[in-house]
């Protein structure tokens, strides 16, 4: 349902007049501001010892690109969960006055099932991604990884639960936060109507929960301190059940340079890598499976000069 969403989402993209798809010169301006941001985080997280490392299209830019993807446009970077709780505890000494948190079971607003760091004096506003708890700003996704149970039948369990809560999550969030410029867009097709019926009948029946309860839910229920044999990404790309690897695949990290700044990578990124996107990943998708947001505003220019 969510990959369908989506798919709906960039489908009607293309057919209003106030987003568009983003432009090369846009591109650009994002990325570097994206590449600044995910330097400097890094530098701090390894100032207070935390190992902040490549996953998902940034990884796979790095290893076939050596550096962005050239149609992507996001930046996607992870913690180990005693990490990333970590970052929660000293953002605001450490951050507070370059950067707004947003993560799950935090001080601060929770808009989402992972933690995202926006830029203060940034603009960045998106299809999709309106709601009062997310400010309009470039923004970094920072995933979680946690331990998962060594037992296949408990993985599962686990896998199937989650997943079901965090569609939950979502459903709820569009029922008590609707964004009805996107629900309006939704509508003026056959496949968006009946994802704007599911959405809003599932977020009706859960929302004896605020949006934020959910993802707090959400993010406790997959969560992994005690060490296994293997490790998980909940939140990823694949979800739990697609993203198990054995713990030696992620760590201990090596270093990978990503464009001039060397960050943390997963030890055996080649198997996480197609475990991912398949044998192939060396070889780019066709420009029709090329990802992009569709963008309103973007406005990068008071950056702090490093």
């Amino acid at each position: 349902m969510l990959l369908n969403y989506k798919k709906a989402l960039n489908n009607i993209s293309k057919n209003n007049n106030e987003f568009h798809s983003i432009n090369t010169e846009e591109k650009e301006v994002l990325k570097n501001c994206l590449y600044e941001m995910a330097c400097d985080i890094d530098i701090r997280c390894k100032k207070v010892g935390l190992e902040l490392f490549l996953v998902g299209g940034t990884l796979l830019g790095a290893v076939r690109h050596g550096g962005f993807i050239p149609w992507d446009d996001d930046i996607d970077l992870a913690l180990s969960r005693a990490d990333y709780e970590k970052l929660i505890e000293i953002f605001e000494c450490e951050f507070g006055n370059d950067y707004e948190l947003r993560c799950p079971n935090s001080p601060y607003p929770n808009g989402n099932r992972f933690m995202q760091i926006y830029k203060k004096d940034t603009v960045l506003k998106m299809l999709g991604n309106n709601n009062p708890l997310q400010p309009d700003s470039v923004y970094i996704d920072i995933f979680p990884y946690d331990y998962a149970p060594n037992n296949k039948v408990k993985q599962k369990i686990k896998g199937i639960k989650a997943n079901f809560l965090m569609a939950v999550a979502s459903c709820v969030m569009d029922f008590v936060y609707p964004d009805k410029q996107l629900m309006e867009y939704l509508k003026n097709s056959k496949d968006g109507k009946k994802i704007v019926i599911i959405r809003k009948t599932i977020g009706r029946i859960f929302s004896f929960r605020s949006p934020e309860k959910w993802f707090d839910i959400v993010d406790n229920t997959i969560k992994g301190r005690n060490k296994t044999s293997y490790v998980t990404s909940a939140t990823g790309r694949k979800h739990y059940l697609g993203e198990i690897y054995p713990s030696e695949t992620f760590f201990p990290l090596i270093e990978m340079k990503f464009n001039d700044h060397m960050f943390f990578a997963p030890r055996d990124y080649k198997t996480y890598l197609e475990g991912l996107y398949g044998y192939d990943y060396m070889t780019p998708p066709a420009r029709t499976e090329q990802e992009s947001h569709f963008i309103s505003k973007l406005n990068c220019k008071k950056l702090r000069n490093n």
